[in-house]
């Protein structure tokens, strides 16, 4: 289902109540005290406008007809009027202030609750979908909604129920008063067609979002604010996020007038019913049918009927908005819950016969042509297995559909003759490590940024230090001025690194696991010149051949680094073409022998220059 066809009911639902319920349950978890508060002030507010009423109409007549006992005929009335507006006015705002407060407390823990839900979904794919995409982007915005749901609920029961006790009393006066209480319904009905266009509006113009969001973001990063200086992007991107950004404005605009005109509508009925009833209830005085106090009723509760109504209403939308935002929040927990993994099996230790490539099929999401088809290949432990191609033809698919980041649409990966998908997902990943070419450039003290890549040894000082050594990333933590307790990157105020220097911290947090199963080397080293690559590439075939139970596979576009390699997998438009030693797919004199020579005559003729 589509963020388009999500608009979903504009009525409380099963999975709006859930949703209260669950927000309300955080509420209560984070502070029960102000909970309390806020319930015990909601209950109290029900009955406050009535009671007003009542001590008006009372005020009213004992004036009329208490003679010399004025003072003590007054002074319940006048004490239940004081206690009964204090209770509506300033309960009122005490609540709504606390109300607040808990809104933005608990719009945290959704937050998180989202940020969990997407990070525990084991593969990639889930962040390559529109779909999914603009339901999380249409969620992460309007999530106050969510968070405020139980809130809103209360404050539309409280308005019903009040509204209710008013209608009741005015019925007390006459019964074609209670009509009033028909004409609340323009106002709701309006409100309903009104968020429900509102809540489309949204919904259609969420891909808009996402882009203006990106386009943006892309001025305030110093990566991608290099390129726009220098080639004079930035007018051209300020139009594609302007041109988005006004057709997100003029959808929603455009919405809310409809909005405005639907509700508009609806009070002028409300507005016409009451003064007809103030028009009966003056008759119905001047007939000695009904007293002054009957006609002061009818102002005070067909004055706050009025608010009570548009509290409701208000109330009402709200609890619409957050049935619209919880179609996208319960769709993302349940599409959470059927990605997590089945596998319960144990990763092996080390690796005895190793890891088993049969008919490899992978299709990307939305895609037309599979990326890759038919790959039959085997990584044994204890080698080094270099995959080359040109780009494009489905080399880091495979390194993701080894790594669990994708799963397979066709054929199989088995680990020591166990299908992955039967491994533990989390096992699996705690005996894996790599670096790539897009790492991450973590903006965090260096011991850190290069710990993270085993967060169970991250504040062990030596193994950090003896990653930084393997990466031969020595002499440039040895220049820094707190050397690995430096901080990086200029956002917090630390030092900015070279792109070979931060390429070499990502090797060093690809080398802070000592014994994995699989080492995996995408490209991680296009930063550093074809010298400084080979050597380091020797270090991992060394290291590689030293650990009988592990495998190493290596991702490169020169060749003069992959020849060293135990055995080539020669990739192109997602088949394997080739497959062999440096020494069998020279002599077999194929497409490989071909790039290889190739890229040698270019080095060479770079050399002679």
């Amino acid at each position: 289902m589509s963020a388009k066809s999500s608009g979903g009911a504009a009525v409380p639902g099963s999975g709006t109540l859930r949703t209260a319920r669950h927000t309300f349950a955080l509420s209560w978890r984070i502070d029960p005290l102000v909970v309390s508060v806020v319930v015990g002030l909601a209950l109290a507010q029900t009955g406050a406008v009535a009671a007003t009423g009542l001590s008006q109409r009372w005020v009213v007549d004992s004036a009329q007809s208490s003679g010399g006992q004025l003072l003590g005929a007054l002074a319940p009335a006048v004490l239940i009027g004081v206690v009964a507006h204090v209770t509506a006015a300033a309960g009122n705002r005490v609540r709504y202030n606390y109300q607040h407060d808990l809104t933005d407390r608990v719009d945290l823990e959704v937050n998180r609750e989202i940020l969990t839900a997407t990070a525990s979904i084991p593969t990639l794919e889930h962040l390559e979908r529109p779909d999914y995409l603009n339901r999380l982007e249409l969620l992460r915005r309007h999530t106050a909604a969510l968070a405020g749901s139980c809130w809103s609920l209360s404050d539309t029961g409280i308005g019903v129920i009040s509204a209710g006790l008013s209608v009741w009393l005015l019925a007390g006066v006459h019964p074609a008063l209670a009509v009033l209480a028909l004409l609340a319904l323009p106002p709701l009905w309006a409100a309903k067609r009104a968020r429900h266009s509102l809540a489309a509006a949204r919904a259609a113009t969420a891909e808009d979002q996402r882009l203006e969001d990106r386009v943006h973001r892309m001025f305030l990063t110093p990566e991608s604010g290099k390129e726009i200086y220098l080639t004079g992007a930035g007018a051209v991107l300020d139009e594609t996020a302007h041109s988005a950004r006004t057709r997100v404005t003029t959808a929603v605009l455009r919405a809310r007038l409809g909005a405005i005109v639907w509700q508009l509508t609806g009070w002028v009925c409300y507005a016409a019913g009451f003064i007809a009833a103030l028009v009966l209830t003056a008759w119905l005085v001047a007939e000695d049918a009904a007293s002054l106090g009957d006609l002061m009723l009818v102002i005070t509760l067909g004055t706050q009927l009025r608010s009570q109504i548009r509290g409701t209403v208000d109330g009402f939308s709200r609890v619409a908005e957050a049935g619209h935002t919880t179609d996208h929040y319960l769709w993302l927990l349940a599409h959470a819950r059927r990605q997590q993994p089945t596998g319960t099996r144990p990763a092996p230790c080390a690796l005895e016969h190793g890891i088993r490539v049969h008919d490899l099929a992978f299709t990307y999401p939305g895609a037309h042509e599979p990326a890759l088809t038919g790959v039959d290949l085997t990584l044994r432990p204890g080698s080094v297995i270099a995959v080359v191609g040109v780009n494009g033809a489905g080399k880091s698919t495979l390194v993701k559909l080894l790594s669990g980041m994708y799963t397979p649409t066709g054929g199989s990966i088995t680990v020591d003759g166990v299908p992955l998908d039967e491994l533990d997902t989390t096992a699996w990943r705690r005996r894996l490590t790599g670096a790539f070419q897009d790492f991450v450039r973590f903006q965090l003290p260096i011991r850190h940024a290069v710990g993270i890549g085993d967060p169970d040894a991250m504040d062990d000082r030596e193994e950090v230090a003896r990653a930084i050594h393997a990466a031969g990333a020595d002499p440039i933590v040895d220049r820094l001025p707190d050397g690995p307790d430096t901080q990086l990157g200029t956002i917090y105020g630390g030092v900015e690194l070279s792109q070979g220097q931060w390429q070499r911290l990502a090797l060093a947090r690809a080398l802070m696991r000592r014994h994995p199963l699989l080492l995996v080397l995408d490209e991680p080293t296009a930063a550093l010149d074809p010298l400084a690559e080979h050597e380091l590439y020797e270090v991992f075939m060394r290291q590689a051949r030293a650990d009988p139970g592990r495998t190493t596979l290596l991702v490169s576009h020169r060749f003069s680094t992959v020849r060293g390699a135990d055995h080539i997998v020669v990739l192109d438009g997602g088949r394997v073409t080739e497959q062999g030693t440096h020494t069998e797919l020279m002599a077999a004199d194929g497409r490989y022998a071909e790039s290889y020579r190739t890229q040698a005559a270019a080095y060479q003729e770079k050399d002679i220059r």
